[in-house]
Formats: structure tokens, sequence, C-alpha cells
């Protein structure tokens, strides 16, 4: 199975638009010098998805989730490649 981090762009984006009935939405895509930002919803609650060119994908979460509901959200995105 690919890591979470090794995930390009467009493998995110497919994945977040499979998970709709999981809760996982994309609501914005925002271009960062650095990286490419998705700002997402999961369950209600904003968090980030940034995939920096140098450093890969990575879950960034805008309000609280625990690490179990990170790991949680890799994990789905990963299953729905």
């Amino acid at each position: 199975m690919k890591e979470f981090h090794a995930l390009a762009i467009e493998e995110v984006e497919g994945s977040i638009d499979r998970l709709k009935a999981e809760g996982l939405l994309l609501e914005e895509m925002v271009s960062i010098a650095e990286a490419d930002v998705l700002c997402c919803r999961f369950l209600g609650r904003r968090i980030n998805i940034k995939i920096d060119l140098a450093y890969g994908a990575e879950i960034d979460p805008v309000d609280s989730f625990s690490s179990k509901e990170i790991d949680e959200i890799s994990n789905l995105i990963l299953a729905k490649l």
C-alpha cells in the first residue's frame, strides 16, 4: 500500500470525491508558494490536506482532531485510491 505522504494531489482529490458518503468534503483548493492545500470538512469539522512538492502530503487540522481521527482520515483516503 502507498504511504500517505507519497500521494499526488490528483490521487487525494479523487479519494476525497469518493468519500462524500463518509463525511469528507472538499470545499476549496488553494495554491501557496510551497504547497497545494485542499480545504476540507470531515464530519463538519475543518481540516486541510497539504501537498508539498518537497515533503509530500500531510493532514493539517484546523479544528480539533485526535491523532486517532487523523489516522482514520488518512486511512480512508488511502483505501479509496
